[in-house]
């Protein structure tokens, strides 16, 4: 609790910004590289990255594969309804959910589903397979629809720290 508290209230200012902008688009550059790109020296850059870190605003430093060059692979996305809505119901599916190496994300959505999951496989029959699996666990999944991935336009994990900003200005006035 001590470190979610001490996140939302670590006070950013416009370098940090930049910092977690920057290394968003490349988590391998050098200290002294990330330093040059934002007119500090190394050791302030440091430090400030140091925080960043600490405060948990930093979670993870990832490689992004390119896939089309690694496996023969498909994208897809399923909706997932639920049996029943009680809290075990949910923790149930989430647990199971978390531990499908193949279930890359897990949304709780509002709508006519409860789930969104967007799932790799290898082809159709590993689709299958997972899906089989799903049902066979007993997890509580009621029905669910895929929808196989044609072609994907845009996919980040990069968040537009700017334009976040910008918004929340607006809307705060």
């Amino acid at each position: 609790m001590a470190d979610e508290a001490a996140s939302r209230q670590l006070k950013l200012d416009r370098i940090d910004l930049q910092i977690l902008a920057i290394i968003q688009q490349d988590a391998r550059l050098t200290n002294v590289m990330l330093a040059e790109r934002i007119g500090l020296s190394a050791s302030p850059c440091l430090e400030r990255v140091r925080r960043l870190e600490k405060g948990k605003l930093v979670t993870a430093y990832r490689a992004v594969l390119n896939l089309e060059k690694l496996i023969p692979h498909l994208y897809t996305y399923m909706e997932v309804t639920l049996k029943s809505h009680h809290a075990q119901d949910f923790m149930r599916f989430e647990k199971y959910v978390l531990k499908q190496p193949e279930m890359l994300t897990c949304s709780l959505i509002s709508g006519d589903f409860d789930y969104l999951i967007r799932v790799i496989s290898t082809d159709i029959a590993h689709l299958h397979a997972i899906s089989e699996r799903m049902f066979n666990a007993e997890v509580g999944v009621e029905k669910h629809f895929t929808y196989i991935c044609v072609k994907t336009v845009k996919d980040t994990t990069e968040v537009p720290i700017d334009a976040l900003l910008a918004a929340r200005q607006r809307t705060a006035l």
